[in-house]
């Protein structure tokens, strides 16, 4: 069957029907001349039923295919915002030394601060000034292990940097020697920036250049026993849970509020005009949740490969849909057309999920909404 170009093609029906199990008889198919003066002949009576069928299944394609425009777009935080993430993430899982920064409400690590979410894990927020109160973007999310400076204690390969929890300096807690204690960190990045330890300037991604400490080779040791500097390695508990929830009150989805909320487990705040962070937590209604068991960010774009998020198709495995009938219908798209956010979901603590067991890290089983090539 040869295609006659000359006649417009919905493309979006086209892949709907076929993704149905379908088959499409596209019209204008090249025939037999006489053949099809007959059948035009035959067919004037079916015109207008055919008009009629046809305007019905565009209705239907219309309603049945949303977030065909444009994901809508964030900002930066503002001053307030800044302030109210530095007030909420106030544990100091380093020591003294480390504090090289004074503020007006207490010292900081360079461009850190820090929020403990567990007995081994904690996430912190890495800014584009040394006195995060002084910041005006924030450059990436980081996520903490507590471990030991071996390879057996590395988590996974997104945990580039070892950073000891004592040391003369900041940059003296950088690395170590073999069996030092302290925290294997994973960092996002939440926007494009420029850093010297990349040749070029980076988009949002999770950072695997991030300044490396590679552990020696082979080396083994993995104990986390210890007690942190600020000894306040815990749970978040609900003054902190309710705290984080007043901050992260962006939203971004339409017709999705399946939670008393709005979307379940999550609550979301834009960072720039592509990007948001997200707090996923291990209930629906987060304002009864115990626990945070993800960190994550999301990036706008469409249900392609090109729109993945430095191609790291591993690590942002779920598409979500911005226009939805439900948080269920927004799961991955029907067309590349449509527009949402791909997501990655970092691990803050090892739970269950129903693909299984997740560990700290990437989790790179999380929901895959594959592209089709």
């Amino acid at each position: 069957m040869t295609l006659n170009r000359s006649e417009p093609i919905d493309r979006r029906r086209v892949i709907r029907a076929l993704g149905a199990g379908g088959v499409v008889a596209l019209a204008g198919c090249a025939g037999d001349d006489d053949a099809d003066d007959e059948m035009d002949d035959e067919g004037d009576d079916e015109d207008v039923d055919d008009n009629e069928m046809d305007d019905e299944e565009e209705e239907e394609d219309a309603e049945e295919l949303a977030s065909l425009e444009e994901t809508p777009t964030g900002e930066s935080l503002s001053e307030e915002d800044i302030q109210a993430l530095v007030d909420a993430f106030d544990d100091q899982p380093m020591n003294e030394d480390q504090h090289e920064v004074e503020g007006d409400g207490r010292s900081y690590t360079p461009r850190h601060v820090w929020k403990w979410v567990s007995d081994e894990n904690l996430i912190g927020l890495h800014f584009n000034e040394p006195n995060p109160e002084e910041a005006t973007e924030l450059d990436y999310i980081t996520i903490g292990q507590k471990g030991l400076f071996t390879e057996e204690s590395q988590p996974d390969e997104e945990f580039t940097h070892f950073h000891q929890h004592t040391a003369d300096s900041w940059e003296g807690g950088h690395g170590g020697e073999t069996g030092d204690e302290g925290y294997w960190l994973t960092h996002i990045a939440v926007r494009e920036i420029e850093y010297p330890f990349h040749d070029e300037p980076i988009e949002p991604q999770v950072d695997y250049g991030f300044m490396p400490t590679p552990p020696e080779e082979g080396s083994e040791g993995h104990d986390v026993d210890w007690e942190a500097p600020d000894g306040g390695e815990d749970d978040l508990d609900d003054d902190d849970r309710d705290e984080l929830l007043e901050i992260f009150d962006d939203s971004w989805t339409t017709g999705q509020d399946d939670a008393p909320h709005g979307t379940p487990a999550h609550v979301w705040k834009w960072v720039s005009e592509e990007t948001f962070i997200f707090l996923h937590w291990d209930e629906p209604a987060v304002e009864e949740a115990e626990n945070l068991i993800y960190f994550g960010m999301g990036v706008r774009g469409q249900f392609t490969s090109d729109d993945i998020p430095a191609s790291q198709e591993d690590e942002f495995t779920h598409f979500h849909k911005h226009e939805a009938d439900s948080w269920e219908a927004g799961h991955g798209a029907q067309d590349p057309e449509q527009w949402g956010t791909w997501l990655v979901h970092h691990a803050t603590r090892g739970h269950e999920m129903p693909w299984g067991d997740v560990e700290v890290g990437i989790d790179r089983e999380f929901m895959p909404t594959p592209v089709e090539e």
